[in-house]
């Protein structure tokens, strides 16, 4: 593991880039990159157990699990493909896309006013209301159709 003083080197994009290990703090190294001496600049900031570090010469790189990715972008269509059989029309889709955006939007500004009522910084999932959406209103709505025609 790296320790306080030690040197390290990094592979970013291809390029290797030396830093040294400013201090540990809260299980994280706080790198300083050695060749923008007095330019000021960010620390890298890698938690301890990631962070590449020397013995005897060789430059060890613990394995990290990959993160896994987080999906942030979807198909409506492709969802509604592969979640009816039945067909569903231009209308339908254009409809539940512009619901999902403006009920996505909606929680964001709540969650928005949430964090900043508590005075966060950051909105995380604590800050955004589950919108249950499984009660199973059964109906028909023929206003939906005029206002997709507006």
């Amino acid at each position: 593991m790296i320790k306080a003083g030690e040197m390290t080197i990094i592979l970013n994009r291809g390029h290797a880039k030396t830093y040294i290990c400013v201090r540990i703090e809260d299980n994280n190294a706080v790198l300083r990159d050695v060749t923008t001496e007095g330019a000021g600049g960010k620390y890298k900031i890698i938690p301890v157990k990631e962070c590449p570090y020397v013995v005897d010469g060789k430059i060890i790189t613990p394995k990290v699990k990959s993160k896994p990715k987080i999906k942030t972008a979807f198909n409506v269509t492709k969802l509604i493909k592969q979640n009816t059989d039945l067909q569903v029309s231009n209308s339908a889709r254009y409809f539940l896309a512009e619901w999902l955006e403006t009920a996505l939007l909606n929680l964001l500004a709540n969650a928005e006013e949430n964090a900043i009522n508590r005075g966060d910084k950051r909105i995380t999932a604590s800050h955004v209301y589950w919108l249950e959406t499984n009660t199973s209103p059964n109906g028909f709505w023929p206003e939906n159709e005029k206002y997709m025609k507006e």
